[in-house]
């Protein structure tokens, strides 16, 4: 037997962040053959209500993928290319408890039962209720004791194998819900079955996980690796991590293994040999966005980041996050002038700020998640590579990402679909263009019309009032009060709490409009209007021939007439000219000159976005 310590993460201390209401001690033992592993489990859960508990409820996330007719696949023939009416039975999965007790022997095997909470579909076994013998008292702890398999679907979607035994574990083990006030003021489980677009919401605490696979299998984890030890041709490490709301870990012969550090943080990379071209690249933004959102958020609390990039034949394991490890995509021979990966990489990692450390709800709210992080992913790469070429730099043919999460969201055939502020599993539609690319536009908006510095303000204090706690749309409400207080007039008698209704509980629209430049009787008239009814105070230049000028304030509501008598004859009126309100689904109207007629917006925008699809596709090529 070969076994060492192993010194990753060897400053890491339990710093007692969070309230720890759920803690994991994980044995997972890996068959590569028929993608299962066998597993122990002992979870801690604290009642943190003032009532007693009698029933338990927890997540079963494999269940989703046993078959078409779960909540997650039902009525799908289709998922990102995966033909599911071909499938044979080895390329489905499962997670089953085999046994479970009490600390004191108690068998509770026969207690559980598969509860169906949002739908009522008898064929959805991703919620496990457990009726205890005797209630957990406020404030008390119950342990249980699990033995459990799980079985990893061929790859549809995040977990799952592929070839050359490829494996990903993720939302793979047994893991409580979260017993809180729902929206009735009454103390329940917040413990949804598993459906399309949602993702994480679970207790914060302390995991211990030992995975055991064979000896060629690189391995990847959300903690540390404290310890390994060889045997028989079999390999066993032990992860740690504190103040988590989940864990993941990857297992593939494949990988090539890249470590960096920043500061006291361990950086690890692993990527297929073939997509190697990226590793200095996937670094080098790595190491970008924890110095940006270090300055401009808050602490990276964990020791560790595992970025990895899987294979292109389980590419659908991509583009997800989970505490302290994060799966991004890229192919061979990417060109530097296409940052897609770079952007989805910032992306991923400022989910450890909003998922992982704040740990919002992303089901019932996942704007708090995926828009705030939208809106990092901009900023990160716009500021790292220039806001004119950020995301692809194609000679004449360029983009930022902050103009792109905008035109996502613009060019959309109709933006007033629905609200942000809604369950996940409640959106018929445009679920991306708005949650992530409406909400980080609603969010630019505001962060230029209040000042970068005071919004800088507003994000760091929300930040470190609220992490390790699951702050809802109430916490960052509070916290704009709070910042708002702080600035001068008339910014801080603008009707924020308006805005912020306006933007999340409703489909209004922004789009300014120069109707007329009119001259009667000695007096010039400028004439606008709001095209929508989502009004924003804004500004109003007028050039005259002279090359004078004169600004003037409008509450962006409704139409509008401008009078003025300045004897040089106008020029041109422009609608906030310096396009603070990037909420405005069309900027070639705010504008006009004396005698001219517009372009058509809609026309230019769909030719842009038509450019970018032929881009993306074409980088795929290369």
């Amino acid at each position: 037997m070969v076994g060492h310590t192993v010194a990753q993460c060897d400053q890491y201390q339990d710093e007692k962040l969070s309230p720890k209401l759920a803690n994991y001690v994980i044995t997972a033992d890996l068959d590569r053959e028929t993608h299962t592993a066998y597993c122990t489990q002992e979870v801690t859960w604290t009642n943190s209500s003032p009532i007693p508990v009698q029933e338990l409820r927890l997540y079963m996330y494999m269940n989703a993928f046993k078959s078409r007719h779960t909540t997650f696949l039902q009525g799908v023939t289709k998922v990102f290319g995966a033909d599911l009416s071909t499938w044979r039975a080895h390329e489905w999965g499962h997670i089953a408890i085999t046994r479970a007790t009490t600390t004191d022997g108690t068998d509770i095997t026969p207690m559980m039962t598969y509860v169906q909470p949002n739908d009522g579909n008898p064929d959805d076994e991703t919620v496990l209720a457990i009726e205890l013998p005797s209630p957990v008292p406020a404030s008390e702890t119950v342990t249980l004791l699990l033995e459990f398999e799980v079985k990893l679907p061929k790859t549809i979607v995040r977990a799952g194998y592929g070839k050359n035994d490829f494996h990903l574990f993720v939302h793979w083990f047994p893991q409580m819900g979260v017993y809180e006030i729902n929206e009735n003021g009454h103390w329940d489980w917040n413990c949804h079955q598993f459906m399309q677009k949602t993702e994480f919401y679970a207790d914060f605490g302390n995991y211990d996980v030992t995975v055991t696979t064979d000896s060629d299998f690189v391995v990847g984890a959300s903690g540390c690796l404290l310890a390994e030890h060889t045997a028989d041709g079999r390999t066993t490490r032990q992860y740690i991590a504190y103040d988590i709301i989940d864990f993941g870990f990857t297992a593939y012969p494949l990988y090539e293994k890249y470590t960096d550090r920043w500061q006291d943080v361990d950086i690890e990379l692993l990527i297929p040999a073939e997509h190697c071209g990226m590793a200095a690249r996937y670094i080098d933004i790595l190491k970008y966005s924890l110095d940006y959102l270090t300055e401009h958020v808050g602490r990276y609390y964990y020791p560790k980041i595992t970025l990895v990039d899987p294979p292109v034949h389980s590419l659908r394991s991509g583009f997800m996050e989970y505490p302290m490890m994060c799966t991004v995509a890229s192919v061979y021979g990417t060109p530097e002038s296409f940052r897609g990966s770079e952007s989805l990489a910032i992306h991923e990692f400022a989910h450890m700020y909003f998922m992982g450390m704040l740990a919002s709800n992303e089901k019932e709210e996942a704007w708090l998640d995926e828009g705030f992080v939208t809106f990092f992913e901009d900023e990160i790469l716009d500021s790292r590579y220039g806001s004119e070429a950020s995301f692809y730099d194609f000679g004449m043919v360029r983009t930022g990402n902050a103009q792109k999460s905008r035109q996502e969201y613009t060019t959309l055939a109709y933006p007033e679909h629905e609200v942000i502020a809604k369950p996940g599993w409640e959106n018929k539609g445009y679920y991306k263009a708005l949650v992530y690319g409406k909400t980080a536009t609603v969010l630019r908006t505001f962060q230029n019309i209040i000042g970068t510095a005071a919004f800088g303000t507003l994000i760091r204090h929300y930040f470190e009032k609220h992490k390790f706690t699951h702050p809802k749309e109430a916490d960052w409400l509070a916290a704009i009060d709070t910042t708002m207080k702080t600035l001068p007039t008339p910014t801080a008698q603008w009707d924020y709490q308006e805005y912020w209704r306006k933007a999340l509980h409703t489909t209004h629209i922004v789009d300014y409009e120069v109707l007329s430049i009119d001259h009667t009787n000695g007096e010039q008239n400028v004439v606008v209007r709001n095209r929508g009814k989502f009004d924003i105070p804004t500004s109003i230049l007028i050039t005259y021939a002279d090359g004078s000028t004169s600004s003037h304030l409008w509450d962006g509501s409704g139409k509008h007439v401008v009078k003025t008598r300045q004897h040089s004859p106008i020029l041109t009126a422009h609608i906030d000219p310096e396009q603070k309100i990037v909420l405005d689904l069309n900027y070639i109207n705010n504008s006009k000159t004396t005698g001219s007629t517009p372009i058509g917006y809609r026309q230019a925008a769909d030719a842009g976005m038509i450019s970018e699809v032929l881009l993306h596709l074409l980088s795929l090529l290369l």
